[in-house]
């Protein structure tokens, strides 16, 4: 396909579907037809204008080509070749034109739409041709659920990283290399292949062409500009639009849009700002609705949705916020449950204001919770699975989100129970990444604990070469395997080190969460945490638990708190912080050889939750349930 700019220039300004004079809906930002050459009964003839003109496709017969092409088999149908492309161009230039969009616009506009759009559009065109030609593109759309044909209704295009073949083409449409390198000022900048996708202001003119990477392993920047140009018009921006609906990412608005909602637009997981709200505005939007992918910080993002209600506000525009479950997408959830459960979600969504949001999030969270609750079945565990320990797995329901607070008499049994459940949750959960945070403990020392318990020798027996060859193939395969937890990255150990405070614990942790969402923390010596100084806490207790209790309610995850309490008359005396924050107690005590251990969980409706003889191995220390 080779279609050069002049050409495609007059085609936009002069020719549209509406001069066809068959039946025409809107269709998303396109409109839909009857095929007249397969079925005159079915919908499925797309007309699109993503490569700078109007074009038609029918996604059942295949049928495609520019508006000329149309008329050619639909009127005349017949006629050699020539003489039906003759006839179907006086057809066309005989019909009133299209008003000229350009020529009321603001200068600024003008510009967009002069040198800039014939270079850009040359581009999505030179783009569009390739990725008809790429079995990796294809591969890549077919994982996202699109085909080519889908694909070309929105300009989707693929581009290897090499320019040379581009400067080629542009040879042929009488673009200089000097415009190509002026507009598409990052064409050099990014050398892997992307699949590539147009933006387009709510003219129609391209501002824009976006890179989204085909490979997501390790890769820095998934989305990139080509071109320089502004970065606060919504994706897929339409005119006349008092509806939009706002989602995070770009192929979240397309396969809305390839579903037929209307007004879907995206931020491309920037940041919504007042502009983007006064674009919509000048569309003619009234109303507003975000749809987010829910965060781990779910404070966060409540925090960050008040504040476009106050954007949203000052434009006097009613704004929804709808937040998905967990892991959910606009673009998955078209896909499973269709358009329809899309468009019930913004009907049955409250317009809402600062004043009212947080009723409107807490009956979104109790509604979710409710559906999380009935999704879970009976016998399935909440938490993580602990294979050495299953009457306690089974009784506290798996290890769950909590602060949990373990203290231990004689003081030593608290270190090797956090390691044997550090160990139990590693081998048993697949999924899970474990820091343990060593406090009082040099990191050596976790390190020979842990091979210890995993072949049953003492720590002493790991330090040096072994008599017995057999031994020491155990210690180098245990080895090879707490290697392979920390080369998977599902293992962490951390030392204390002299700047190592909970202001700074708290800011790494966050960004581990956000990279490994199923994390689990142990601290092991809480007493030694070193904590910001606050006046209005002055017991130095009191400001270590008030530290946690931040970490916790921003992480949301299950923490193991090691520290010293001590017995007096059969109950617990220590800090009473610890005793009060936490939300359950892990109390092991041994009394002539014999370990118990009990978890005192007043915050899960039970006193004494489970109450347990456990047996150490007479090695390595590893605890498991007698």
């Amino acid at each position: 396909m080779h279609i050069d700019s002049e050409h495609a220039s007059q085609m936009r300004i002069k020719t549209h579907p509406r001069q066809l004079g068959i039946p025409l809906s809107r269709w998303g930002r396109n409109l839909i037809a009857c095929c007249p050459f397969h079925s005159p009964e079915e919908s499925s003839l797309f007309f699109y204008d993503a490569l700078g003109y109007w074009r038609y496709r029918c996604l059942q017969c295949g049928s495609e080509g520019d508006l000329i092409e149309f008329v050619m088999r639909n009127r005349f149908n017949g006629m050699e070749e020539s003489q039906a492309r003759a006839e179907a161009m006086e057809f066309l230039g005989g019909l009133e034109p299209e008003q000229d969009a350009f020529q009321d616009e603001h200068p600024w506009i003008r510009e967009i739409g002069g040198e800039k759009s014939k270079v850009l559009e040359s581009f999505v065109r030179y783009c569009h041709w390739a990725a008809c030609k790429s079995p990796s593109s294809a591969e890549f759309l077919a994982s996202r659920g699109w085909s080519i044909g889908q694909a070309q209704l929105y300009g989707l295009g693929y581009y290897s990283g090499d320019p040379e073949p581009f400067y080629s083409y542009c040879m042929l449409s009488g673009i200089e290399r000097h415009q190509i390198s002026f507009y598409l000022d990052n064409l050099e900048a990014y050398r892997e292949p992307r699949i590539t996708i147009p933006a387009r202001n709510s003219k129609g003119l391209i501002h824009s062409v976006y890179g989204r990477a085909m490979d997501d392993d390790d890769n820095l920047h998934p989305y990139i500009s080509y071109a320089s140009g502004p970065s606060d018009i919504p994706f897929n921006i339409q005119p006349d639009n008092e509806s939009p609906i706002i989602v995070e990412g770009i192929f979240d608005a397309l396969t809305a849009d390839l579903a037929g909602i209307p007004g879907v637009v995206s931020t491309m997981y920037q940041e919504l700002t007042l502009s983007h709200l006064y674009k919509l505005k000048a569309c003619g939007a009234t109303d507003v609705t975000l749809i987010l992918r829910k965060e781990d910080n779910r404070r966060e993002q409540e925090y960050r949705i008040q504040r476009y209600l106050k954007l949203a506000e000052e434009l006097d525009l009613k704004f929804k916020p709808i937040v998905l479950s967990k892991g959910e997408t606009v673009d998955t959830l078209i896909r499973a449950d269709g358009a329809d459960k899309v468009l019930s979600l913004v009907e049955q969504a409250e317009t809402d204001t600062v004043h009212t949001h947080r009723r409107s999030m807490l009956l979104q969270d109790i509604k979710e919770n409710f559906d999380t609750a009935m999704g879970c079945p009976s016998t399935a565990n909440v938490g993580y699975t602990l294979n050495t320990f299953p009457k306690l797995t089974q009784e506290i329901d798996g290890i769950q989100s909590g602060c949990f607070y373990v203290a231990s008499n004689p003081f030593g049994l608290k270190t090797s129970f956090l390691s044997s459940i550090s160990l139990d949750m590693l081998q048993s959960n697949p999924n899970l990444k474990l820091i343990y945070v060593a406090l009082e403990t040099p990191r050596r020392q976790i390190f020979d604990r842990l091979v210890s318990m995993m072949i049953g020798k003492t720590v002493l027996e790991v330090r040096k070469q072994n008599e017995d060859e057999s031994v020491n193939q155990k210690i180098l395969e245990a080895t090879r395997e707490l290697m392979n937890l920390v080369k998977e990255n599902r293992l962490e150990i951390w030392e204390d080190h002299p700047t190592f405070d909970s202001a700074e614990l708290t800011s790494v942790l966050k960004e581990e969460q956000r990279k490994h969402p199923n994390l689990v923390l142990i601290i092991d010596g809480i007493d030694h945490l070193k904590i910001a100084d606050n006046q209005e806490l002055s017991d130095i207790h009191e400001r270590r638990s008030a530290a946690i209790l931040d970490l916790y309610k921003t992480l949301d995850i299950p923490m193991f708190l090691g520290g010293e309490l001590v017995t007096k008359d059969g109950a617990l005396v220590g800090p009473r912080a610890y005793l009060r924050d936490s939300d359950a107690i892990y109390w092991l005590e041994m009394k002539d050889k014999d370990i118990t251990l009990k978890v005192d969980s007043r915050i899960l409706g039970n006193s004494k939750h489970f109450s347990g003889k456990l047996s150490a191995h007479p090695e390595s220390n590893r605890m498991q349930e007698a």
